[in-house]
């Protein structure tokens, strides 16, 4: 594979790697969903580390020191999975708690006092200039939406963890809490249209890529 730069200014290699990533990222929750029914998690540790391996080399790589961070936590899950011999399945309840709760400390921690909310500076970033009154009023109420949703979402995903059957566990922490998410963004466009009817929507096409020209060391 070229290393050169291509459209972008991601490399050929660069491409593959995120398109790897993606595969992964679909892979891991049918492959534990599946192993959570038929007791065979093999599969879903090898998709989770190598996510792990994946993400933090490449974070690496682009000079970005919290993707040693990701390595560390694949070596300590490959040593767990070697050395405990308990419930193989215990150590995978917690991606969805930590998930959902790192994310909601994201968003949740910009709307402390003299700090731009995240979507706030997303928008800021999408449109390339400062944001109206208005605007910066619905970007803060949006951030809040989502710190309480990942909140939620965080407790939802521990008391299945603790209390629930493991295929039901699964199958929210897995599917059901991604419709919701996608649900959520969904109506959150549609009132984004109405209620911000004086910016620029460039649609689904546009806004997708939007997304891949923005610089997220900024953003985060």
């Amino acid at each position: 594979m070229s290393l050169s730069p291509g459209r972008g200014g991601q490399t050929p290699a660069g491409r593959w790697l995120a398109r790897l990533l993606l595969l992964l990222l679909i892979a891991y929750p049918l492959a534990l969903h599946l192993g959570v029914l038929h007791q065979r998690l093999g599969p879903a540790w090898i998709c989770l580390l190598a996510l792990l391996l994946l993400s933090g080399g490449m974070m690496v790589g682009n000079g970005r020191r919290s993707g040693w961070l990701l390595l560390a936590t694949a070596l300590a899950g490959a040593l767990w999975v070697s050395l405990y011999q308990g419930d193989p399945a215990t150590l995978l309840r917690l991606p969805p708690v930590l998930i959902n709760g790192l994310l909601g400390l994201l968003f949740g921690s910009t709307l402390l006092p003299h700090r731009r909310p995240l979507i706030s500076r997303f928008a800021e970033l999408m449109h390339g200039h400062a944001l109206d009154e208005t605007t910066r009023r619905y970007t803060r109420g949006v951030t809040l939406l989502w710190t309480l949703l990942f909140a939620a979402l965080t407790l939802e995903s521990l008391l299945l963890g603790l209390f629930a059957p493991p295929a039901i566990w699964s199958l929210f922490t897995h599917f059901i809490n991604t419709l919701v998410v996608l649900l959520v963004f969904f109506v959150e466009y549609q009132v984004r249209l109405r209620r911000l009817a004086h910016l620029e929507h460039p649609g689904f096409t546009g806004f997708m890529l939007a997304l891949r020209r923005i610089d997220w060391r900024r953003l985060v």
